[in-house]
């Protein structure tokens, strides 16, 4: 039986994923990495880490990780909060879910401070029981290490939760946590995703309770 709710955020709770997208594009185009890299979504989910990890090795980029992780959040810093927006259906989903008492939990791959600034933007930061960053696990998504972490601090087991998740990565990361799995993509790419997840939907207003706690 589903007894929690765990999101995703960027690109879930906040439109947020553009914010990520248009700051690695700056840095990818300065150090002469063509930015359609990014195309397709193929490092949604993952840590920056291993983002820039993986893209300057397959671009043979000899730079330092560290140094374009802190450059990649002085720029996302220097978004404004009204840049900071829900995710259509997002805040109405949350709220529903609050009243009738079920625990709901965030586990994202951006650093915590950039979470916290993002719920507070939203006014929904209490209405989570647990926040969790990728960065306070060993291994980020597709790994399931924070989707684990998050049900541990739940006190709840994995199959009693399900994860809504935009991107590949993170639905696989919820598969190997043993979580239900309700993935939110265009309805163009239904059919990308579908192996990974239990429930397809292009509209958080689609998301019923009896799809969430189902099973």
């Amino acid at each position: 039986m589903i007894r929690a709710v765990i999101f995703d955020m960027d690109g879930v709770l906040s439109d947020t994923e553009r914010l990520h997208v248009q700051s690695e594009e700056r840095q990818l185009s300065r150090l002469g990495i063509d930015p359609g890299v990014l195309a397709g979504g193929a490092y949604m989910g993952v840590s920056d880490r291993e983002f820039f990890t993986a893209v300057f090795r397959e671009h043979g980029v000899v730079a330092d990780v560290e140094a374009a992780i802190a450059e990649k959040w002085k720029l996302m810093s220097e978004c404004p909060d009204d840049a900071i927006a829900a995710v259509p259906g997002a805040l109405a989903l949350v709220e529903r879910l609050h009243r009738r008492g079920v625990p709901l939990a965030v586990a994202s791959s951006s650093p915590r401070p950039f979470i916290e600034r993002v719920l507070r933007c939203l006014d929904v930061l209490d209405r989570f029981s647990v926040v969790m960053s990728g960065d306070e696990v060993a291994r980020g998504k597709p790994e399931p290490d924070v989707f684990l972490a998050v049900a541990r601090a739940l006190g709840m087991a994995p199959a009693e939760c399900v994860v809504i998740e935009d991107s590949r990565n993170g639905m696989i990361a919820a598969r190997r946590a043993g979580m239900r799995c309700v993935a939110l993509v265009p309805a163009g790419r239904a059919g990308a995703v579908r192996r990974e997840a239990d429930v397809v939907v292009s509209d958080l207003a689609r998301v019923t309770d009896e799809v969430l706690l189902a099973g």
